[in-house]
């Protein structure tokens, strides 16, 4: 799969989104996904949204990929981990989170917390898997409810994982639209310049955009 990606800060000097794309460590076909919002309004966003990114791929680096490419509930248990990890740091506040294996052989499988989300689009169509999902309790609390997605495996596919400065100010059909039309570094482009104010061209919230291509 290919990975393109792109995050700046919005409203404020400091980006209280984290994310990170690796392949799992015992099948390089196997990409691991976990990208996190912090929540604002207080401190120790950010340091969650770190800490939760980090634990939870730290756990599915030790999930086996046939349990993660076939049974959403690892992923529950991955992101209960993180969980746990962001409450037990004092310096941390609350965060969303997503979690999610995919590739070119296989499913889309993952679960999440919050309103970050994850579109896929295959042939012309979109689907937010991410739709029926908690925001409270947060990730943090260690009250966190996750909820398993599972996304077909149509090719060609592209994934567009994004915390909420990208949906709330580019617009679902915007991104369903840029999703189906568009590829690689310019469907990015795309959705930045419409969330971006008129005037100062800066973001009203973090923007956080990964895209994973599949199917050449």
């Amino acid at each position: 799969m290919r990975v393109f990606s792109f995050t700046e800060a919005g409203g404020h000097p400091i980006n209280e989104d984290a994310f990170r794309v690796e392949p799992h460590p015992e099948d390089s076909r196997l990409l691991l996904i976990a990208l996190a919002d912090g929540q604002g309004g207080q401190s120790g966003g950010a340091r969650a949204a770190k800490i939760a990114v980090e634990a939870a791929l730290g756990a599915a680096r030790h999930t086996s990929p046939m349990r993660l490419r076939k049974h959403p509930a690892a992923w529950r248990e991955i992101l209960h981990h993180a969980d746990e990890a962001v409450l037990a740091d004092p310096d941390a506040g609350f965060t969303s989170l997503i979690g999610f294996a995919a590739g070119d052989d296989t499913d889309l499988v993952g679960a999440s917390c919050g309103d970050s989300a994850v579109l896929v689009a295959c042939d012309g169509a979109t689907q937010v898997v991410t739709d029926h999902q908690y925001k409270n309790p947060p990730v943090g609390s260690g009250e966190a409810n996750f909820i398993p997605f599972h996304g077909s495996n149509g090719l060609p596919r592209s994934i567009l994982a994004m915390t909420d400065g990208v949906w709330k100010y580019a617009g679902w059909d915007a991104v369903a639209d840029a999703a189906c039309e568009m590829h690689g570094q310019p469907l990015i482009e795309s959705l930045a310049a419409r969330a971006r104010l008129p005037g100062s061209g800066q973001f009203s919230d973090d923007f956080t955009l990964v895209v994973l291509e599949s199917g050449g």
